[in-house]
C-alpha cells in the first residue's frame, strides 16, 4: 500500500534546471583534445589511402592472374596437340609405315615387285 502523505507532486516548473545563458562560442576544452582530434583525421585519412592503395594493388594482380589463367588454357590445348602427335607416331601403324617407305622393309610372307623402268 502507497501512504499517499509522502509523495510529493512536483510540477514542470520545480524540475527545471537554469542554465546560464553564454552566447560566447564554445572553444575546445583544451590543446589537448585538439591534438586528439588532429592525429585521428590524419589516421583515418592514411588508413583511407592504404586501402585505397591496396585496392589499386588487387586489381593489377586480378589482370595479371586472368593472363596466366589465359596463356596456361593456351599451352594445355598445344600440349594436347603435341600428346595426340606422340601417340600416333607411337603407333603400330606409323612406325610400320615408315619402315615400309624408308627403309624398304617387307614382311617375311609378302613378295616385293619393283618397277625398273625409269621414268
Amino acid at each position: 500500500m502507497i501512504d499517499m502523505a509522502d509523495t510529493t507532486m512536483e510540477t514542470p516548473e520545480t524540475n527545471e534546471v537554469k542554465k546560464p545563458k553564454n552566447k560566447k562560442a564554445k572553444k575546445p576544452k583544451s590543446k589537448l583534445s585538439l591534438i586528439f582530434l588532429v592525429f585521428w583525421i590524419i589516421i583515418i585519412g592514411l588508413s583511407f589511402m592504404l586501402v585505397i592503395d591496396q585496392i589499386g594493388d588487387y586489381n593489377d594482380l586480378r589482370v595479371v592472374v586472368e593472363g596466366i589463367t589465359d596463356e596456361k588454357a593456351q599451352i594445355s590445348a598445344h600440349n594436347d596437340e603435341l600428346q595426340l602427335q606422340i601417340d600416333f607416331f607411337d603407333s603400330y601403324v606409323y612406325i610400320e609405315r615408315q619402315a615400309r617407305d624408308r627403309l624398304r622393309m617387307v614382311r617375311p610372307d609378302e613378295i616385293v615387285f619393283r618397277n625398273t623402268a625409269a621414268d
